[in-house]
């Protein structure tokens, strides 16, 4: 139960927080060219979790502890999130209590290792939820960005997906 209400008030402190605005965009039109040493950069790192440098994002927030993560990334007003849970409850489980986090939104898709919405409100969000099943953990990647803004930041969110790598 307890886990439930601190997912529930993360989930709301970051959908309040991915409505606001950045001036910062210059540093959007970065270079994405593939890596070219055989040393990485990292944006973080955790027992838990990497995420590999990519352009135009920053770390916003952390709540970390030796078995969870909540990692939050910013890139002007598309966020991420980095969760890891363990894998007590299983992904129709995880998914049911992600849907009761957030109230007011319309589901755009559900797969079983995906999750979509928008919200109902005057500025809509476009949420999307990947879930990524290991052992004895599951990695929660959820993307905010505010819904007129989606179809140009789909780029950035594909580039900063396929950096996280999940241990």
């Amino acid at each position: 139960m307890r886990s439930k209400v601190i997912l529930v008030l993360f989930f709301t402190l970051l959908l309040l927080g991915a409505c606001g605005t950045d001036s910062s965009q210059s540093n959007l039109e970065k270079n994405t060219e593939p890596y070219q040493t055989e040393e990485l950069n990292y944006l973080y790192e955790s027992q838990l979790f990497i995420v590999a440098d990519t352009p135009g994002w920053t770390v916003h927030q952390e709540n970390t502890s030796n078995d969870k993560a909540n990692v939050m990334f910013q890139n002007g007003k598309l966020r991420a999130i980095v969760t890891v849970v363990s894998n007590e409850k299983s992904l129709e489980e995880i998914k049911k209590e992600l849907k009761a986090s957030f109230r007011n939104v319309e589901e755009i898709e559900e797969t079983n290792n995906y999750l979509s919405f928008k919200s109902k409100r005057e500025e809509s969000i476009r949420t999307e939820i990947y879930l990524h099943s290991g052992d004895g953990q599951t990695g929660i990647l959820i993307f905010m960005t505010p819904l007129n803004d989606y179809e140009t930041n789909q780029s950035k969110i594909i580039e900063f997906k396929n950096n996280v790598q999940y241990f």
